[in-house]
């Protein structure tokens, strides 16, 4: 079994091992976190989310407020029921349509008769509503009343009462009311829903199938949003009775320091007096708009669904894409909330938001328990592999502080070794003599070293991919010189080695290459093997058989001539019949002897100059120049050649170079100048400086040069096709081509048959 494969088995069984763990403590988390709802955050966020809400409240509603001015007015608070008593005649009169007292007449007046007037003002009007209050029980002691009604009376004389509790959450906020209480054996419905089953069946009472769990007041604005006028006004008769016609009204205590006053929100720090509360909840009655909440099963089980989505996910995911995974269940958690808040449903969202953030939580510490693991048990593999440069092991792997950290520093040291080993073997790749490409079994470039990517390169840049590629920068001699090794055959040649051999090629340089190529094999059954191919550089080896054949040549007929020559005359000396004279006899064989000699100097002072390094000194090139005249002087002379020279330089034109090889140099130039030109012609030298060159120009107006052989007049053992005009052997211009190289300058022809030709010299200038 592959290392892999056993790698994959481990994760796996930590896959399934996350798994469970997630399932079985994530769910209780959820079911956990929403028994605590609403939180915090859950209040923040349906707070949020009511204040963008923009329904207006009703025109029909009207708050009358027991106000600062109005006790300024009547007086200290409680006033004598027969203000109320009035107070309802003056909104009779005026035509109300209903009247809640939303005032706490729980105590029998001291004048029983101002009840009875009471009574009978709220039974002329026929409408009006009357509060009690349900006292909390964990507050009673069980001999003291929970129930606080009205007188009879009164209680006889109101069209309904009911209860004006008003629930707080747990950070002090008023944001629900129960529409029905059951005390003892009585239920008391709420006394909007009073108002409302009356208002649904033109004014008779009906009881409505209100929720019996709490609902949420959806407030449609801040404190002041429905219309007020003040209780002594409307006493007084100073609102107009146009303005009181037809509505509901509803009144109650707005001074401060009276009655029950409630934070509706956690964005306002503004308090609502309860009137109001009351004013909002009967729009919400009636337009049905209250928000009730989800049952307390059915929302554990919804803050529970995306755990329950993420566990499945994660399983089928193989707890990849786990982080955008979260932030999509949590964004959808959110949608969801919002959208049961637009069907009229609360939801807390925040449970399940913070058991995703759990649960994030834990696979990250799973997968780094994992992670931690595995790095421990392939570093200690590591370890025990043989190094390919000498390092120092470390004498624990565990290292220092704490889990995470010695991991690591263990890590930390075994990336060393390998991004150093794969340096080694990469700059070991790069320092080969040859051309090296490595494939893998699809012919696909996987890597290749300098010198391969230098043959391979297009317009600046690498571009091989695939092997097949390699014919579009290099030439093969032969037809099926790259098929022969690519793509690869059982049957294709192969020494005992099991290298391919393939055919001859060049590339743009003019270097000659020999392609071979053989299969990479590996000791583990993990990796796939590839192939290795590489160029064997045969340019020197190829150089070296033209230039020996060349000297072969050279030997066996330019050197060989002469002594035959000489040979020929010895032998023809011995008849008297053919016999010359003995001057002639001496002069030719002098000649013969001298053309020998001279090829043979020619020969080792360019061997010599091949082979060994210049000695470099300060020399005045014109003076150089000033001496070859001299030497050639008498050649042109013999011939009625004019040697006409201009040295323009006033420094003299300085360089650094070897002084006889220079010389030997322009005598060749020169001297091949005067015996191409014919007689009565003239040669032309010229010394200048140009920027940082000095520049020697030899022209002559001879019998110039076929344009076929301007390029390799520079070449060993070549002459020109003028040997009707002088003789040479081919070794004057190629020392000179030589000797310029190694000074690190530049030679070049300009030649046009039959009017002459002009060769440049160029060394760089020596400042002083």
């Amino acid at each position: 079994m592959t290392q892999e494969s056993n790698f994959s088995r481990a994760l796996h069984r930590r896959f399934v091992m996350t798994w469970c763990a997630m399932g079985s403590l994530l769910l209780p988390i959820a079911f956990f976190l929403y028994s605590l709802s609403p939180l915090l955050s859950d209040n923040f966020f349906y707070d949020t989310w009511l204040s963008r809400q923009s329904e207006p409240p009703s025109d029909d509603i009207l708050v009358v407020a027991i106000d600062e001015p109005s006790l300024q007015a009547l007086g200290r608070w409680p006033w004598s029921r027969d203000v109320h008593t009035q107070l309802i005649n003056q909104l009779n009169a005026a035509g109300v349509k209903s009247i809640v007292l939303d005032i706490l007449l729980v105590e029998p007046s001291r004048l029983p008769e101002e009840d009875r007037q009471l009574a009978n003002a709220m039974h002329r009007h026929g409408r009006t509503y009357l509060p009690m209050a349900l006292l909390s029980e964990s507050l009673l002691d069980g001999r003291t009343r929970d129930v606080l009604i009205p007188p009879s009376p009164l209680l006889s004389a109101a069209k309904s009462v009911g209860h004006i509790n008003v629930m707080l959450d747990a950070d002090g906020v008023a944001r629900s009311v129960e529409l029905l209480i059951e005390r003892g054996d009585d239920v008391w419905p709420q006394l909007m829903t009073l108002l409302v089953d009356s208002e649904k069946k033109g004014g008779r009472e009906i009881s409505s199938n209100w929720p019996t769990e709490a609902i949420r007041i959806p407030f449609r604005g801040p404190t002041g949003s429905y219309p007020t006028v003040s209780y002594h006004d409307v006493l007084m008769g100073y609102v107009p009775a146009s303005l009181l016609r037809g509505r509901t009204v509803l009144v109650g205590m707005t001074a401060l320091g009276l009655g029950d006053r409630y934070n509706v929100s956690l964005l306002s720090s503004g308090l609502m007096p309860g009137v109001e509360v009351h004013a909002h909840l009967l729009d919400a009655l009636r337009d049905e708009t209250y928000i009730r909440e989800v049952d307390s099963w059915l929302g554990a089980f919804l803050a529970s669904l995306p755990i329950v989505i993420l566990i499945l996910l994660a399983w089928w995911l193989r707890f990849r894409y786990l982080l955008l995974v979260v932030l999509s269940l949590g964004a959808g958690v959110l949608f969801a909330s919002l959208v049961a808040l637009n069907f009229r449903w609360w939801w807390p969202p925040f449970a399940s938001l913070i058991a995703l953030g759990i649960a994030i939580i834990a696979i990250v510490w799973q997968s780094q328990a994992a992670l931690l693991s595995w790095f421990k048990r392939e570093l200690e593999l590591l370890y025990k592999e043989p190094s390919i440069l000498p390092f120092r092991q470390p004498d624990d792997i565990r290292g220092e502080g704490g889990k995470l950290y010695q991991q690591s520093q263990a890590l930390e040291f075994a990336l060393g070794r390998i991004v150093e080993g794969r340096r080694f073997i990469l700059d070991a790749m790069h320092s080969l003599p040859l051309p090296i490409f490595i494939l893998n079994k699809k012919g696909e470039v996987l890597l290749a070293n300098k010198k391969a990517l230098a043959i391979c390169c297009k317009e600046g840049e690498h571009a091989i991919d695939h092997i097949d590629a390699l014919p579009s920068f290099l030439t093969f001699e032969e037809e099926q010189g790259f098929s022969t090794i690519w793509p690869p055959e059982p049957t294709g040649m192969s020494d005992v080695n099991g290298i391919q051999i393939g055919g001859l090629c060049t590339d743009r340089d003019e270097h000659t290459y020999r392609l071979e190529m053989g299969e990479l094999s590996t000791t583990t059954n993990s990796v796939a093997g590839g192939w290795l191919v590489w160029l064997v550089d045969l340019t020197s080896e190829i150089e070296a058989e033209a230039q020996r054949s060349s000297m072969l040549s050279f030997l066996s007929h330019d050197m060989k001539a002469p002594q035959a020559r000489a040979l020929a005359f010895l032998e023809a000396q011995k008849d008297p019949a053919s016999a010359a004279t003995q001057a002639n006899f001496y002069s030719h064989l002098e000649q013969c002897l001298t053309i020998g000699l001279g090829m043979i100097n020619d020969f080792i002072n360019l061997t010599r100059v091949k082979s060994f390094d210049l000695k470099r000194e300060f020399v005045l090139f014109e003076d150089v120049v000033m001496e070859v005249l001299d030497q050639v002087y008498p050649l042109a002379k013999v011939k009625d050649i004019k040697l006409l020279s201009a040295l323009q330089d006033e420094d003299g034109a300085p360089v650094l170079g070897d002084k006889g090889y220079l010389a030997r140099s322009v005598f060749n130039l020169i001297e091949n100048a005067v015996k191409y030109t014919l007689s009565g012609g003239e040669v032309n030298v010229l010394v200048c400086r140009q920027d940082k060159w000095v520049v020697l120009q030899v022209s002559d107006n001879g019998v110039g040069i076929e344009p076929e052989e301007i390029n390799d007049i520079f070449d060993d053992f070549t002459r020109s096709g003028k040997d009707d005009v002088a003789e040479g052997h081919g070794l004057g211009l190629a020392l000179v081509k030589t000797v310029v190289a190694k000074h690190g300058g530049e030679i070049y022809c300009e030649s046009e048959l039959g009017r002459g030709s002009q060769f440049t010299m160029k060394l760089p200038t020596c400042e002083f």
